[in-house]
């Protein structure tokens, strides 16, 4: 089974309803919107982020990269980076979480989800904190 597959089928047992789309799964949990991408070359990638946490401007980029860093180094597994987009409607930069690790042929989905989110929305609060204080 792919990482897509073993999340997919652990959400539906807990109630949550992932949506594919094009990256690979999208879901809602406690107001935030995650994103678990589908790596076709390596399909027991899991990457869960938290997309667009925070607007990144010339104003504010120094300080966001520096919060970013600053989880970077303080959490395990998390990875905050400054995301450049541009589409049809609109470009722009913001800060996006993301949870990467390599599964094994027999993964605990069970334990690596649920650790997964609770380490994107510490780093998001911690990160968001980072961003407030003067």
């Amino acid at each position: 089974m792919t990482a897509k597959e073993l999340v997919f089928n652990y959400l539906r047992g807990i109630r949550i309803e992932p949506a594919e789309n094009e990256f690979g799964l999208n879901f809602s949990y406690k107001g935030w919107n995650f994103l678990l991408w589908h790596d076709e070359q390596d399909p027991l990638f899991f990457r869960l982020t938290l997309p667009g946490i925070f607007d990144v401007t010339d104003e504010n980029f120094a300080e966001a990269i520096m919060a970013a860093n600053n989880i970077n180094w303080k959490y395990k597994v998390v990875k905050a980076v400054v995301y450049d987009y541009e589409d049809e409607h609109e470009s722009g930069a913001s800060v996006w979480m993301c949870f990467e690790q390599l599964l094994d042929a027999t993964p605990n989905v069970d334990d690596i989800v649920p650790r997964a989110i609770q380490s994107l929305l510490g780093a998001c609060d911690d990160f968001m904190k980072e961003m407030t204080d003067e």
